[in-house]
């Protein structure tokens, strides 16, 4: 039973996403968020539309959890099974990492590969879409395990 909003998003060309703005989607060209792909989470100014969260390091599938407003990305995990609580679990148990503080204006973005262009986007209907209300979010990130049941990647959003 899988109970991520809308299920994984997988198999994009790249492996690493942008939460883009739905308004930005049509101009979008990824031109300077492929840079910061290479952390596992990093903020990108896009003129107009506020910052966007690019998800990068390591190319693995993600799902949104928006109750918890946490990216999951397995490292080890049946995605048959039901992801919230081994998540819940790290959520009071981890330690986390402080990351970039976002300002989040549009609030409501697609999730998609950070090297796809405005019409690839649309085209090729890979994203999740996320709600968010507007506002400033930290971002923080942990990884989980080793543990009994799953290992994971993951980033939250906290309102500031």
């Amino acid at each position: 039973m899988m109970t991520v909003e809308q299920g994984w998003l997988d198999g994009t060309d790249s492996g690493r996403f942008v939460l883009c703005p739905e308004g930005a989607v049509a101009g979008w060209t990824g031109e300077g968020a492929l840079e910061a792909a290479e952390a596992y989470a990093a903020g990108y100014a896009v003129p107009g539309h506020g910052d966007v969260l690019v998800l990068g390091g390591e190319p693995l599938l993600v799902g949104w959890l928006a109750e918890e407003r946490v990216f999951v990305r397995p490292l080890h995990f049946d995605c048959s099974e039901d992801v919230r609580p081994p998540v819940r679990e790290a959520l009071r148990s981890g330690v986390w990492e402080d990351g970039p503080v976002l300002d989040l204006i549009a609030g409501r973005y697609l999730l998609t590969d950070v090297c796809y262009d405005g019409e690839a986007i649309v085209e090729r209907g890979e994203y999740l879409t996320v709600e968010l209300p507007p506002g400033r979010y930290l971002v923080q990130s942990l990884v989980t395990g080793p543990g009994p049941r799953a290992d994971f990647l993951l980033e939250r959003l906290l309102p500031r």
